[in-house]
């Protein structure tokens, strides 16, 4: 499995921060893979999401399950499919599985942990994918510094 964790502190309530990350339609404000979503069904625990973005320049999407929903304290959604150009993206990951975690960090503050954990699907594509690690982070990095602006114009 590749883990790629990045963490920082929010100046927002676990409660502002969760109104943020738990709905589907604001991830295009802060998640940085996210131009666009679609809820495709449910609400909370199993929702089922579609994010739409770009690859490399391609179009992509992602559907997505929520697998864990514990409002103001922790998010996991796995992907179900991916698709490149309309047709089903290859296959680097056996799975996918993206958390957002909240935790106190003193009066009015939380610690917001996002974690992306792959399970490679050959050794191959592994070694693919450790090679992606920085960008992977990169991402993450960027969606905590987005998600920071949002939380601060609220």
């Amino acid at each position: 499995m590749i883990e790629i964790v990045r963490e920082r502190s929010m100046p927002a309530s676990a409660p502002e921060v969760w109104g943020v990350v738990s709905d589907a339609r604001r991830l295009p404000e802060w998640w940085a893979r996210a131009e666009g979503v679609e809820l495709l069904s449910g609400d909370g625990l199993g929702r089922r999401q579609r994010v739409i973005s770009q690859w490399q320049g391609r179009p992509s999407e992602i559907d997505q399950v929520v697998t864990v929903f514990e409002p103001e304290r922790e998010l996991e959604w796995r992907h179900e499919a991916e698709r490149l150009d309309g047709r089903p993206a290859p296959r680097f990951s056996a799975e996918t599985v993206v958390s957002i975690k909240l935790s106190p960090d003193g009066e009015g503050a939380t610690v917001v942990t996002l974690a992306s954990r792959q399970t490679p699907a050959d050794e191959e594509k592994a070694a693919m994918m450790r090679d992606n690690a920085d960008y992977l982070g990169q991402m993450l990095e960027s969606s905590l510094a987005r998600l920071e602006t949002v939380l601060r114009a609220e």
